[in-house]
Protein backbone atom coordinates (compact mmCIF):
# COMPACT_ATOMS: atom_id res chain seq x y z
CA UNK A 1 0.00 0.00 0.00
CA UNK A 2 1.37 3.52 -0.71
CA UNK A 3 0.42 6.46 1.00
CA UNK A 4 0.89 10.26 -0.43
CA UNK A 5 -0.35 13.35 0.48
CA UNK A 6 -0.26 15.85 -2.69
CA UNK A 7 -2.18 18.41 -4.39
CA UNK A 8 -4.68 17.66 -6.42
CA UNK A 9 -5.24 19.07 -9.91
CA UNK A 10 -6.95 19.06 -13.16
CA UNK A 11 -6.95 20.21 -16.90
CA UNK A 12 -10.25 21.30 -19.41
CA UNK A 13 -13.73 21.43 -18.69
CA UNK A 14 -16.13 20.14 -15.94
CA UNK A 15 -18.56 17.98 -17.94
CA UNK A 16 -22.15 18.80 -16.08
CA UNK A 17 -23.31 14.71 -16.54
CA UNK A 18 -26.60 14.35 -16.00
CA UNK A 19 -27.91 10.59 -16.17
CA UNK A 20 -31.39 11.28 -17.95
CA UNK A 21 -32.76 7.85 -18.09
CA UNK A 22 -36.43 7.28 -19.66
CA UNK A 23 -38.86 7.93 -17.96
CA UNK A 24 -42.84 6.68 -19.06
CA UNK A 25 -44.54 8.31 -15.47
CA UNK A 26 -47.72 7.27 -14.65
CA UNK A 27 -49.93 5.67 -17.69
CA UNK A 28 -53.32 4.14 -17.53
CA UNK A 29 -53.18 0.45 -19.63
CA UNK A 30 -56.94 0.14 -19.31
CA UNK A 31 -57.30 3.38 -21.71
CA UNK A 32 -56.82 1.46 -24.45
CA UNK A 33 -58.82 -1.13 -25.91
CA UNK A 34 -57.65 -4.73 -27.12
CA UNK A 35 -57.69 -4.79 -30.78
CA UNK A 36 -57.61 -7.57 -32.77
CA UNK A 37 -54.10 -6.87 -33.72
CA UNK A 38 -53.67 -6.90 -30.19
CA UNK A 39 -54.61 -11.15 -29.75
CA UNK A 40 -52.23 -11.52 -32.57
CA UNK A 41 -49.76 -14.31 -31.38
CA UNK A 42 -46.03 -14.96 -32.42
CA UNK A 43 -45.50 -18.62 -34.40
CA UNK A 44 -42.47 -19.99 -33.12
CA UNK A 45 -40.09 -21.88 -35.62
CA UNK A 46 -39.30 -25.14 -34.75
CA UNK A 47 -35.78 -24.28 -35.06
CA UNK A 48 -35.74 -21.23 -32.31
CA UNK A 49 -37.96 -23.10 -29.61
CA UNK A 50 -34.23 -23.65 -27.42
CA UNK A 51 -33.57 -19.92 -28.18
CA UNK A 52 -36.64 -18.94 -27.46
CA UNK A 53 -36.91 -20.25 -24.06
CA UNK A 54 -35.81 -18.13 -21.04
CA UNK A 55 -33.70 -20.23 -19.02
CA UNK A 56 -32.01 -18.22 -16.20
CA UNK A 57 -28.29 -19.45 -15.68
CA UNK A 58 -27.28 -20.25 -12.41
CA UNK A 59 -24.16 -18.17 -10.76
CA UNK A 60 -22.14 -18.89 -8.03
CA UNK A 61 -20.26 -16.24 -6.20
CA UNK A 62 -16.72 -17.37 -4.26
CA UNK A 63 -14.59 -15.02 -2.11
CA UNK A 64 -12.10 -12.93 -4.45
CA UNK A 65 -8.19 -13.61 -3.83
CA UNK A 66 -6.68 -10.35 -1.21
CA UNK A 67 -3.52 -9.54 -2.89
CA UNK A 68 -3.14 -6.57 -0.28
CA UNK A 69 -1.28 -6.28 2.48
CA UNK A 70 -4.42 -6.13 4.43
CA UNK A 71 -5.30 -9.50 5.72
CA UNK A 72 -5.33 -12.13 8.63
CA UNK A 73 -2.16 -10.56 10.56
CA UNK A 74 -0.39 -9.04 13.41
CA UNK A 75 -0.75 -5.42 11.77
CA UNK A 76 1.84 -2.57 12.97
CA UNK A 77 -0.49 0.29 12.91
CA UNK A 78 1.06 4.30 12.26
CA UNK A 79 -1.14 7.13 13.23
CA UNK A 80 -0.10 10.60 12.20
CA UNK A 81 -0.91 13.90 13.66
CA UNK A 82 -0.08 17.23 12.37
CA UNK A 83 -0.62 20.43 11.04
CA UNK A 84 -0.10 22.03 7.71
CA UNK A 85 0.67 25.49 7.33
CA UNK A 86 0.86 26.65 3.02
CA UNK A 87 1.06 30.57 1.91
CA UNK A 88 0.65 30.94 -1.47
CA UNK A 89 0.95 34.12 -4.01
CA UNK A 90 -1.29 33.71 -7.26
CA UNK A 91 -1.09 34.89 -10.77
CA UNK A 92 -3.52 33.69 -13.21
CA UNK A 93 -7.12 32.11 -13.78
CA UNK A 94 -9.05 29.44 -12.02
CA UNK A 95 -10.19 26.72 -13.17
CA UNK A 96 -10.40 23.01 -13.51
CA UNK A 97 -7.21 21.61 -14.21
CA UNK A 98 -4.75 18.25 -13.96
CA UNK A 99 -1.49 17.15 -12.75
CA UNK A 100 -0.02 14.09 -12.22
CA UNK A 101 -1.63 11.15 -10.29
CA UNK A 102 -5.59 11.78 -9.81
CA UNK A 103 -8.38 14.44 -10.55
CA UNK A 104 -9.44 17.50 -8.83
CA UNK A 105 -10.32 20.90 -8.87
CA UNK A 106 -7.07 23.51 -9.16
CA UNK A 107 -5.99 26.59 -9.92
CA UNK A 108 -4.16 27.52 -13.19
CA UNK A 109 -1.50 29.90 -13.63
CA UNK A 110 1.53 30.85 -11.65
CA UNK A 111 1.95 30.62 -7.83
CA UNK A 112 4.48 30.00 -5.51
CA UNK A 113 3.39 27.91 -2.22
CA UNK A 114 5.55 27.15 1.13
CA UNK A 115 4.27 24.07 2.90
CA UNK A 116 5.38 22.82 6.41
CA UNK A 117 4.10 18.94 7.76
CA UNK A 118 4.84 18.47 11.37
CA UNK A 119 4.38 14.83 12.04
CA UNK A 120 4.00 13.09 15.11
CA UNK A 121 3.53 9.04 14.91
CA UNK A 122 2.31 6.42 17.55
CA UNK A 123 2.38 2.82 16.50
CA UNK A 124 -0.07 0.12 17.73
CA UNK A 125 0.42 -3.88 16.76
CA UNK A 126 -2.60 -5.88 16.93
CA UNK A 127 -4.19 -9.03 15.55
CA UNK A 128 -6.98 -7.24 12.27
CA UNK A 129 -8.46 -9.99 9.75
CA UNK A 130 -10.18 -7.29 7.09
CA UNK A 131 -11.75 -10.09 5.17
CA UNK A 132 -11.60 -7.73 1.90
CA UNK A 133 -12.25 -10.89 -0.55
CA UNK A 134 -15.46 -12.33 1.54
CA UNK A 135 -16.35 -8.05 1.61
CA UNK A 136 -16.08 -7.43 -2.19
CA UNK A 137 -17.82 -11.54 -2.84
CA UNK A 138 -20.78 -9.92 -0.65
CA UNK A 139 -20.38 -6.60 -3.32
CA UNK A 140 -20.37 -8.95 -6.25
CA UNK A 141 -23.54 -10.71 -5.13
CA UNK A 142 -25.77 -7.44 -4.07
CA UNK A 143 -24.76 -6.21 -8.03
CA UNK A 144 -25.54 -9.29 -9.74
CA UNK A 145 -28.99 -9.33 -7.38
CA UNK A 146 -30.02 -5.73 -8.90
CA UNK A 147 -29.00 -6.67 -12.26
CA UNK A 148 -31.73 -9.31 -12.00
CA UNK A 149 -32.40 -12.51 -14.49
CA UNK A 150 -29.87 -14.88 -12.78
CA UNK A 151 -30.18 -17.40 -9.88
CA UNK A 152 -27.05 -16.67 -7.41
CA UNK A 153 -25.36 -19.11 -5.36
CA UNK A 154 -23.16 -17.94 -2.80
CA UNK A 155 -20.49 -19.46 -0.66
CA UNK A 156 -22.49 -20.84 2.26
CA UNK A 157 -24.51 -22.48 -0.67
CA UNK A 158 -21.46 -24.03 -2.22
CA UNK A 159 -20.30 -24.85 1.41
CA UNK A 160 -21.87 -28.11 1.70
CA UNK A 161 -20.26 -29.18 -1.45
CA UNK A 162 -17.17 -28.11 -0.70
CA UNK A 163 -16.84 -30.37 2.35
CA UNK A 164 -17.91 -33.58 0.78
CA UNK A 165 -15.54 -33.05 -1.68
CA UNK A 166 -12.79 -31.88 0.98
CA UNK A 167 -11.87 -29.25 -1.12
CA UNK A 168 -11.13 -25.35 0.15
CA UNK A 169 -12.96 -22.56 -0.67
CA UNK A 170 -9.94 -20.60 -1.28
CA UNK A 171 -8.93 -22.52 -4.78
CA UNK A 172 -12.24 -21.42 -6.45
CA UNK A 173 -9.75 -18.26 -7.78
CA UNK A 174 -8.02 -21.21 -9.96
CA UNK A 175 -10.12 -21.61 -12.93
CA UNK A 176 -9.81 -25.20 -12.90
CA UNK A 177 -10.62 -25.80 -9.64
CA UNK A 178 -13.77 -23.28 -10.11
CA UNK A 179 -14.84 -25.09 -13.05
CA UNK A 180 -14.66 -28.57 -11.08
CA UNK A 181 -16.76 -26.82 -8.04
CA UNK A 182 -19.40 -25.65 -10.18
CA UNK A 183 -19.97 -28.79 -12.08
CA UNK A 184 -20.51 -30.29 -8.76
CA UNK A 185 -22.89 -27.90 -7.52
CA UNK A 186 -24.74 -27.98 -10.65
CA UNK A 187 -24.35 -24.05 -11.72
CA UNK A 188 -22.90 -22.68 -15.17
CA UNK A 189 -20.68 -19.60 -13.97
CA UNK A 190 -18.34 -19.34 -11.12
CA UNK A 191 -17.80 -15.64 -10.63
CA UNK A 192 -14.26 -14.82 -8.68
CA UNK A 193 -11.45 -12.89 -8.69
CA UNK A 194 -8.67 -10.39 -6.95
CA UNK A 195 -8.29 -7.20 -4.61
CA UNK A 196 -5.85 -5.18 -5.68
CA UNK A 197 -3.50 -2.30 -5.06
CA UNK A 198 -4.63 -0.16 -2.51
CA UNK A 199 -3.80 3.42 -2.57
CA UNK A 200 -4.38 6.51 0.39
CA UNK A 201 -3.04 10.10 -0.86
CA UNK A 202 -3.45 13.02 0.23
CA UNK A 203 -6.20 15.86 -1.42
CA UNK A 204 -6.02 19.25 -0.71
CA UNK A 205 -8.05 22.12 -2.58
CA UNK A 206 -6.81 25.44 -0.94
CA UNK A 207 -9.54 28.57 0.19
CA UNK A 208 -8.12 30.92 -2.70
CA UNK A 209 -8.89 28.58 -5.20
CA UNK A 210 -12.81 27.87 -4.40
CA UNK A 211 -13.36 31.57 -3.33
CA UNK A 212 -11.73 31.81 -7.21
CA UNK A 213 -13.95 29.02 -8.54
CA UNK A 214 -17.17 31.13 -7.19
CA UNK A 215 -15.99 34.95 -8.41
CA UNK A 216 -15.09 33.62 -11.98
CA UNK A 217 -18.04 30.91 -12.31
CA UNK A 218 -20.90 31.88 -10.27
CA UNK A 219 -23.31 30.13 -9.03
CA UNK A 220 -21.66 27.15 -11.09
CA UNK A 221 -18.14 27.70 -9.59
CA UNK A 222 -19.98 28.20 -6.07
CA UNK A 223 -21.49 24.56 -6.54
CA UNK A 224 -17.77 23.37 -7.90
CA UNK A 225 -16.26 24.68 -4.81
CA UNK A 226 -18.51 22.77 -2.73
CA UNK A 227 -18.13 19.30 -4.12
CA UNK A 228 -14.37 20.21 -4.30
CA UNK A 229 -14.71 20.66 -0.19
CA UNK A 230 -15.96 17.02 -0.03
CA UNK A 231 -13.11 14.99 -1.57
CA UNK A 232 -10.55 17.63 0.45
CA UNK A 233 -8.45 15.19 2.78
CA UNK A 234 -7.14 11.19 2.53
CA UNK A 235 -8.79 9.65 -0.98
CA UNK A 236 -8.54 5.89 -0.98
CA UNK A 237 -8.49 4.17 -4.21
CA UNK A 238 -8.87 0.16 -4.61
CA UNK A 239 -8.00 -1.93 -8.02
CA UNK A 240 -10.68 -5.09 -8.47
CA UNK A 241 -10.25 -7.58 -10.95
CA UNK A 242 -13.33 -9.81 -11.33
CA UNK A 243 -13.59 -12.91 -13.86
CA UNK A 244 -16.36 -15.26 -15.12
CA UNK A 245 -15.90 -18.68 -15.57
CA UNK A 246 -17.93 -21.01 -17.57
CA UNK A 247 -17.86 -23.88 -15.77
CA UNK A 248 -19.14 -26.22 -19.25
CA UNK A 249 -16.05 -25.18 -21.20
CA UNK A 250 -13.25 -23.59 -18.58
CA UNK A 251 -13.13 -20.40 -20.49
CA UNK A 252 -13.31 -17.00 -18.69
CA UNK A 253 -15.90 -15.43 -20.54
CA UNK A 254 -15.35 -11.99 -18.83
CA UNK A 255 -12.19 -10.27 -17.29
CA UNK A 256 -12.36 -6.64 -15.79
CA UNK A 257 -10.10 -4.85 -13.71
CA UNK A 258 -11.97 -1.61 -12.59
CA UNK A 259 -10.72 0.85 -9.38
CA UNK A 260 -13.24 2.54 -6.93
CA UNK A 261 -12.95 5.35 -4.72
CA UNK A 262 -13.52 6.98 -1.04
CA UNK A 263 -12.83 9.63 0.73
CA UNK A 264 -11.94 9.01 4.53
CA UNK A 265 -12.16 12.80 5.63
CA UNK A 266 -9.47 15.49 6.75
CA UNK A 267 -8.79 14.31 10.03
CA UNK A 268 -4.99 13.99 10.95
CA UNK A 269 -5.31 10.93 12.06
CA UNK A 270 -7.14 7.57 11.05
CA UNK A 271 -6.77 3.45 12.10
CA UNK A 272 -6.55 0.66 9.78
CA UNK A 273 -10.11 -0.01 10.50
CA UNK A 274 -11.38 3.05 8.34
CA UNK A 275 -8.73 2.17 5.79
CA UNK A 276 -10.55 -1.57 5.71
CA UNK A 277 -13.93 -0.09 5.70
CA UNK A 278 -13.15 3.17 3.09
CA UNK A 279 -11.70 -0.32 0.58
CA UNK A 280 -14.48 -1.98 0.93
CA UNK A 281 -16.92 0.70 0.31
CA UNK A 282 -14.41 1.88 -2.41
CA UNK A 283 -14.83 -1.57 -3.86
CA UNK A 284 -18.48 -1.35 -4.03
CA UNK A 285 -17.99 1.51 -6.10
CA UNK A 286 -15.45 0.21 -8.80
CA UNK A 287 -17.97 -2.77 -9.19
CA UNK A 288 -20.12 -0.43 -10.85
CA UNK A 289 -18.15 -0.28 -13.92
CA UNK A 290 -18.82 -3.98 -14.78
CA UNK A 291 -22.57 -3.53 -14.75
CA UNK A 292 -22.76 -3.19 -18.46
CA UNK A 293 -20.72 -6.24 -18.90
CA UNK A 294 -22.41 -8.19 -17.01
CA UNK A 295 -26.38 -7.22 -17.87
CA UNK A 296 -25.12 -7.96 -21.28
CA UNK A 297 -23.33 -11.15 -20.53
CA UNK A 298 -26.48 -12.54 -18.38
CA UNK A 299 -29.14 -10.55 -19.99
CA UNK A 300 -32.87 -10.36 -18.43
CA UNK A 301 -35.50 -11.82 -20.89
CA UNK A 302 -38.89 -12.51 -20.80
CA UNK A 303 -41.86 -12.07 -23.43
CA UNK A 304 -45.39 -10.03 -23.98
CA UNK A 305 -48.12 -11.52 -22.33
CA UNK A 306 -50.82 -8.61 -23.32
CA UNK A 307 -50.44 -6.00 -25.42
CA UNK A 308 -53.21 -2.39 -25.89
CA UNK A 309 -53.45 -0.35 -29.00
CA UNK A 310 -54.58 3.54 -28.78
CA UNK A 311 -57.48 3.58 -31.02
CA UNK A 312 -55.70 5.72 -33.78
CA UNK A 313 -52.68 3.03 -33.90
CA UNK A 314 -50.50 5.96 -33.01
CA UNK A 315 -48.86 4.05 -29.60
CA UNK A 316 -48.86 1.04 -27.61
CA UNK A 317 -48.73 -0.82 -24.13
CA UNK A 318 -47.09 -4.22 -23.49
CA UNK A 319 -47.27 -6.28 -20.56
CA UNK A 320 -44.57 -8.31 -20.26
CA UNK A 321 -43.98 -11.28 -17.19
CA UNK A 322 -41.00 -9.89 -15.53
CA UNK A 323 -41.24 -7.67 -12.62
CA UNK A 324 -39.75 -6.00 -9.56
CA UNK A 325 -38.52 -9.47 -8.53
CA UNK A 326 -36.31 -9.52 -11.07
CA UNK A 327 -34.44 -6.02 -11.04
CA UNK A 328 -37.11 -4.19 -13.33
CA UNK A 329 -37.13 -1.18 -12.95
CA UNK A 330 -39.09 2.18 -14.27
CA UNK A 331 -37.33 3.89 -17.44
CA UNK A 332 -35.29 0.94 -17.95
CA UNK A 333 -35.26 0.00 -21.52
CA UNK A 334 -36.46 -3.86 -23.62
CA UNK A 335 -35.69 -4.83 -27.13
CA UNK A 336 -38.04 -7.11 -28.91
CA UNK A 337 -36.95 -9.71 -30.19
CA UNK A 338 -38.58 -11.74 -33.68
CA UNK A 339 -37.08 -15.45 -34.83
CA UNK A 340 -37.04 -17.02 -37.73
CA UNK A 341 -35.76 -20.21 -39.48
CA UNK A 342 -32.71 -19.92 -41.88
CA UNK A 343 -31.76 -22.94 -44.30
CA UNK A 344 -28.12 -22.36 -45.57
CA UNK A 345 -28.26 -22.53 -48.94
CA UNK A 346 -25.23 -25.21 -49.49
CA UNK A 347 -25.16 -27.09 -46.42
CA UNK A 348 -29.24 -27.06 -46.06
CA UNK A 349 -28.37 -26.92 -42.23
CA UNK A 350 -31.04 -25.22 -40.72
CA UNK A 351 -30.70 -22.45 -37.86
CA UNK A 352 -32.39 -19.40 -36.02
CA UNK A 353 -32.00 -16.23 -36.31
CA UNK A 354 -32.88 -13.47 -33.83
CA UNK A 355 -34.15 -10.49 -34.79
CA UNK A 356 -34.25 -7.30 -33.13
CA UNK A 357 -37.41 -4.71 -34.00
CA UNK A 358 -36.88 -1.77 -34.58
CA UNK A 359 -38.87 -1.08 -31.76
CA UNK A 360 -38.05 -0.02 -27.93
CA UNK A 361 -40.04 -1.02 -24.49
CA UNK A 362 -40.00 1.45 -22.33
CA UNK A 363 -41.16 0.37 -18.46
CA UNK A 364 -43.93 2.33 -16.91
CA UNK A 365 -44.62 3.17 -12.97
CA UNK A 366 -46.71 0.27 -13.75
CA UNK A 367 -44.25 -2.37 -12.13
CA UNK A 368 -45.73 -5.37 -10.03
CA UNK A 369 -43.09 -8.63 -8.52
CA UNK A 370 -44.09 -10.81 -11.69
CA UNK A 371 -44.57 -8.40 -14.61
CA UNK A 372 -44.73 -4.76 -15.80
CA UNK A 373 -46.29 -2.35 -18.40
CA UNK A 374 -44.27 -0.93 -20.80
CA UNK A 375 -44.66 1.73 -23.52
CA UNK A 376 -44.04 0.58 -27.12
CA UNK A 377 -42.00 3.48 -28.84
CA UNK A 378 -40.92 3.44 -32.38
CA UNK A 379 -42.67 4.31 -35.88
CA UNK A 380 -46.15 3.90 -35.78
CA UNK A 381 -45.97 1.12 -38.73
CA UNK A 382 -43.32 -0.29 -36.74
CA UNK A 383 -45.12 -0.77 -33.44
CA UNK A 384 -47.68 -2.88 -35.17
CA UNK A 385 -45.03 -5.96 -35.78
CA UNK A 386 -45.11 -6.29 -31.93
CA UNK A 387 -47.12 -9.65 -31.04
CA UNK A 388 -48.21 -11.76 -27.99
CA UNK A 389 -45.13 -14.30 -27.19
CA UNK A 390 -42.38 -12.47 -28.29
CA UNK A 391 -39.15 -12.40 -26.52
CA UNK A 392 -37.88 -8.95 -24.69
CA UNK A 393 -34.51 -8.50 -23.67
CA UNK A 394 -33.36 -5.68 -21.40
CA UNK A 395 -30.58 -3.22 -23.23
CA UNK A 396 -27.30 -3.21 -21.30
CA UNK A 397 -27.63 -1.55 -17.56
CA UNK A 398 -25.46 1.69 -17.61
CA UNK A 399 -22.09 1.44 -15.33
CA UNK A 400 -21.34 4.35 -12.16
CA UNK A 401 -21.74 7.82 -12.81
CA UNK A 402 -19.23 10.15 -13.72
CA UNK A 403 -20.09 12.57 -11.71
CA UNK A 404 -20.26 10.31 -8.88
CA UNK A 405 -16.54 9.24 -9.10
CA UNK A 406 -15.46 12.72 -9.80
CA UNK A 407 -17.13 14.22 -6.92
Amino acid sequence: MVFKRRKLLLVGALPFLVACGAKTGQIDPTSYQITPADRVRVEIPDACRVAYENAVPKIAVVDFANNTTFDLAKVVQTQVAGTYERKEVHGGAVGIVGGPGGVGIGYVGGSAEKAKWQEQAQTVSREVNAKLGESVAEAVVSELANIGGMKIYTRRDLQKVLEEQKLQMSGLVDPNTAVQIGQLAGVRYIVTGAVNNINLKWVEVGESVKKGLSQHLGLVGTALAAAASTQEGWNLTIDVVLKVVDTETGEVVLSKTVSGREVLGKTPTFNIDSIIGGAKKAAQEALEDIRPELSKLFPLRGYIVQLRTAPDKSSRYALINIGSRNGVKEGQEFFVIDFQEIQDPISGRISCDQIKLPVTLIVSSQIQPDKAWTVVEGDKNQIMRVKLGQVVERKPLEGGSTLKKLF
